[in-house]
């Protein structure tokens, strides 16, 4: 073989036909037709003949880059996008121990509640194909037409867990987040990730993270002075409660607490024939010691009635609770009498 000249296209995805190469040296030379070794292999064209001027050569080789594409800058990878719910578990995996208040659990836990839930509830988890799917690929599951019992109980599991531990809205071309990590005094932590998962944390604080039984606020207290939005009390301000005796007597607020809550809060509301309402955490503790949870129509509260039990998403940020002085910690909630949960006895 002649003069020899060597292109190495291995890393470019392209090939050219030596009939095509044959073509292009027959135009070049005006011959009908070319003494010429072409050798393609390995992403590598090798050229070489005898009598070939090397500008010919030149130009054979210039449009031989052309055709295979040599030169060409390389394609980069476009970026991963991650759903939702994916991006819901790169969170969770990124900050761990994370706190939310399961409704099977809490106030009150009934055994079998959690596997009920589960099965009723699984129509809608599938219908979402999104978080479906994450779910599935987080557990190692298969796609199927059918699940068991079981298995609907780690799907629901894992439902739970990204709809009520983790907040989530967009934000311009980003999610905005807020979740909170670590039971007791734990924290709350806010951010923005990416449909990528680039994640950036704005705010990070201390959280008391618990299991709120308070009051909704605007929930009115009574008072000497007259009836006062629970979030308006504070330590040594004056309140009515009820002694040892069964008596109506005036005491001062010991103690407050407010408890921040999700969005996705479910309280209860728990309505009287009299007309008395008042809405709280389903855990809080009547005058006799039962949640108001428990309560169910036809049952009898503070000398009344219940009509009707529901439960409802509570927007309001936080609840609120107060102890007054006294034995008892007892106080009147919208006219109810009901017992602090901050008491000890």
């Amino acid at each position: 073989m002649g003069d020899c000249h060597r292109f190495d296209c291995r890393k470019y995805n392209t090939s050219v036909t030596p009939g095509a190469l044959k073509r292009i040296m027959c135009w070049l030379t005006g011959a009908r037709s070319v003494s010429y070794n072409i050798i393609v292999t390995d992403g590598q064209a090798i050229g070489g003949g005898k009598n070939m001027k090397k500008p010919l050569l030149a130009i054979l080789m210039a449009l031989l880059l052309a055709l295979s594409g040599c030169g060409a800058p390389p394609s980069t990878t476009p970026p991963v996008i991650y759903s939702a719910p994916e991006l819901k578990y790169r969170l969770i995996s990124n900050f761990g121990d994370l706190f939310y208040v399961d409704r099977d659990f809490y106030p009150v836990a009934r055994e079998g509640q959690e596997e009920k839930s589960a099965l009723e509830q699984f129509p809608g988890i599938r219908a979402d194909a999104a978080e479906f799917s994450a779910i599935l690929e987080h557990l190692a599951l298969p796609s199927k037409a059918d699940y068991t019992n079981e298995e609907k109980l780690l799907i629901y599991r894992e439902h739970k867990k990204l709809a009520l531990g983790v907040e989530m809205t967009t934000s311009g071309d980003a999610y905005h987040f807020i979740l909170r990590v670590g039971e007791g005094q734990g924290q709350r932590i806010e951010g923005t990730i990416t449909p990528s998962g680039k994640i950036t944390v704005l705010k990070k604080e201390p959280s008391s993270n618990t299991y709120p039984i308070c009051l909704a606020r605007g929930t009115l207290i009574d008072t000497p002075d007259g009836p006062v939005p629970v979030e308006q009390l504070r330590q040594g301000m004056a309140v009515w409660t009820v002694n040892e005796m069964g008596e109506r007597t005036a005491a001062v607020v010991a103690r407050t607490v407010a408890t921040p809550v999700p969005p996705s809060f479910q309280v209860v509301r728990v309505r009287l024939n009299d007309s008395r309402t008042v809405t709280a955490s389903w855990g809080h503790p009547t005058a006799e010691g039962r949640a108001l949870g428990d309560y169910h129509a036809g049952d009898t509260l503070d000398g009344a009635l219940v009509a009707a039990v529901e439960q409802v998403t509570y927007e309001g940020g936080a609840t609120y609770d107060l102890l007054p002085s006294g034995m008892t910690g007892l106080y009147w909630a919208n006219g109810i009498l009901l017992k602090s949960t901050l008491a000890t006895n």
